[in-house]
Parts: structure tokens; sequence; C-alpha cells
């Protein structure tokens, strides 16, 4: 990887990171389903159209090359190319990402002098440091490594705001170096995705750059059920800092809807209870209010038996068909003194089970997006 500056950040910290892999490699991305999206991911997904192999990523911060006409699609181009000149490659297999405030044209003279500068000094990959480059609202770096044998699958990312499905203001990028064929790949990406980043949410808001790749290095031949559990739980661990690092929070929220009769049911309900503002700031308070859970719980098009559910805190029974008032006095005391919260909503209709991780909503969050361009 090569580091650059071009300037974007108000602190003067490297926002440009260049990424050079050993060779093509199969890799398989998706995009965020905002229909405003930012021109870096328009010239991505162009280039993925043509090929599913990549040979280099340059990615921006401080900047989301959003929202600022053609131009943004030019200057995207402009990246990938000079990425590919430095580095001898093809700038068709070079992929373009970009992160921070919509609505500014990149300085891209800047940029490209960032590149270059990127380019000229290459060093094996650093996890953390390229996690701090990319950041922008972000309070600490996000990254994880899983060995198992000779199988490796490690990753950064960076988001702390504007973090909903499908998929959330977020770049994330996991390698491994198992050898995946390309078609296997997207269908192990779309299936790890929907379970991991496209099941958090900090405050239910879409962003027009979210970005997620799955890269296979093509090294090591391995069996494909440990090649699954390995990319889930690095994947699975970023999503979570990301919604630890929700802009402003200091509770991370973990609902899980269990036994429902269908998987589409048990999610929906999951995402409506975790994106309650009311569930949020009941958590924030540490007020352990199931009715908001339970309103939140029965607000999504399929019905629930009210009379048969049961709703915990922690382990503590505060509904099934009736209130529990000492229980809640329990529940209280586990939110005082827990950080990861859990609410369990027993539906005892199904098999079905699903989980999304929230944050907690905070002073702090209205203060931090109060001010972000300003």
């Amino acid at each position: 990887m090569g580091i650059g500056k071009a300037g974007l950040k108000k602190s003067g910290e490297p926002d440009i990171l260049v990424i050079l892999l050993p060779q093509s490699c199969n890799a398989s991305f998706l995009f965020t389903s905002n229909h405003f999206k930012s021109a870096s991911v328009l010239y991505s997904e162009k280039v993925l159209a043509e090929t599913d192999r990549i040979r280099a990523m340059v990615i921006n911060s401080g900047n989301a090359n959003c929202g600022v006409g053609q131009e943004g699609i030019m200057h995207a181009e402009m990246m990938a190319r000079e990425v590919a000149k430095h580095l001898d490659i093809d700038h068709k297999e070079v992929l373009v990402f970009s992160t921070g405030v919509i609505g500014k044209p990149l300085p891209i003279e800047d940029v490209l002098k960032g590149i270059t500068s990127a380019c000229k000094i290459l060093e094996p990959l650093d996890l953390k440091r390229a996690s701090q480059v990319i950041s922008t609202t972000d309070r600490f770096p996000k990254y994880d490594f899983v060995k198992k044998g000779k199988l490796e699958v490690f990753g950064f990312a960076k988001g702390a705001g504007m973090i909903h499905p499908n998929m959330a203001t977020m770049l994330s990028f996991v390698f491994t170096n198992a050898d995946i064929d390309s078609l296997t790949l997207t269908e192990l990406h779309k299936e790890i995705t929907e379970k991991t980043f496209n099941s958090i949410t900090v405050d239910a808001c879409t962003s027009t750059n979210d970005s997620f790749g799955l890269i296979s290095l093509g090294v090591l031949k391995e069996d494909m059920q440990n090649i699954r559990q390995a990319i889930g739980e690095v994947s699975l661990n970023l999503a979570k800092k990301i919604v630890e690092d929700g802009e402003g929070a200091t509770k991370i929220i973990k609902v899980i809807v269990k036994n429902a009769s269908l998987s589409i049911k048990a999610k929906a309900i999951a995402e409506k209870v975790a994106t309650s503002n009311l569930v949020k700031t009941a958590i924030f308070g540490k007020d352990p209010n199931w009715g908001r859970i339970v309103a939140a719980a029965g607000s999504t098009p399929f019905p629930i038996d009210q009379f048969k559910m049961k709703v915990y805190i922690g382990n503590h029974l505060v509904y099934d068909g009736k209130a529990h008032p000492k229980a809640t006095e329990g529940a209280k005391k586990y939110l005082e003194e827990n950080k990861e919260i859990e609410i369990i909503i027993d539906l005892r209709e199904g098999k079905e089970n699903w989980i999304y991780y929230s944050s907690d909503l905070t002073y702090d969050y209205v203060r931090i997006n109060s001010e972000y361009t300003t």
C-alpha cells in the first residue's frame, strides 16, 4: 500500500490510500442502493461491469466526490489512470472509492499529486494504518485478521454515521488468500453481507458512497465452509466496530428476533426495533422501556401475537403477554452495567432467527451532525 496527502482533511492527515494487489484478482463488490450515487461509485460500477478482476484500488477520504456533476466521473477516471501510470498496470483494473463531504468538487490536481506520492513508496498492507487513512468522523480504526491453519482473512473499514442498509456510509475491504472462482465469490459475498453489513444501523440513513469489497488473492485451495466461516467472522467484526463507533454512541444494541415463521419477518422486526429512535434513546438513558420495543416490533407489515411473544432485556423477562415490574428493575441495572445490550424478542411461532446491530442515540450524535460541514 501507499499513502499520500491531498489536503482533503482539515486535520492535514493523510487522505489518499493506494493498494496494489500481487496480481489481477477475482473480486466482488457491493455498493449503495441509494439512487444518488457518488461519482466514484458510478465509475467503479462501470469498471466492474466489464471485469470481475482487479489489480489495484485508490481511496480518498475527506471528499465524497458526489453531487458535483459529470466532472466527478471524469475525476474518478483520472485517479484510476494516475495509479495505473505509476504502477504500470491497466487502468481498467483499478477501482476508485471516495468518502467525505457531499457536494464539493475534488481538487483534482492536489489529489493526483497525492496519488503520485502514494505510488512512490509501496509497503505491505498495514490494516490499522489503512483504516486511519480512509477514516472521516471515526473515533478509532477498524480492522480485523483471522487465521485458521493456512487460511487467512483480513480487512479494514471506516464508518460511524449515515449507517444503514443497503449498506451504510462505510467503506470496507476484506481479503482472503483462498482461491475462489468469480461466481462463488459473488454468491458468498451477497450471503455474508446480508448477515453483517446489511444488518447494522446507526441512524437509519443510507449514504451515497457505500462500498464493500471481497477480494480473493487466489493462493490457497480451502474447504468452502471454512472460508465462509472466516469471511463471515471478519465481516461481522468490522460491522460491529462500525456500530460501536456510531457517532456519539455509548452502547451497542444487539436485537435478536427468535422463532419467527419467516426469515424475512425476523429481519424486518429486528430492523424496526434497531432503528427505532425511541428504543435507541431509551437505551442511552438506561431506561428499560419495553413498551417502545413491542410497539416497534408490532409496526411492520408482519402480524405478531402479543399474547404469545416474550421480550427480554439481557436475561430479564420483561414481557410475556403481561408486564413483569420486578424484572424491569433488574433490566435497568443490566442497562447501567453493560456496554453491549441484548434485546431478545421471541415470537414463538416458527424456527427463523435474525440478529441486527444498532447503537444508542445520544446528545453527541446531534452535535456532530449539526456541525458536519461548517
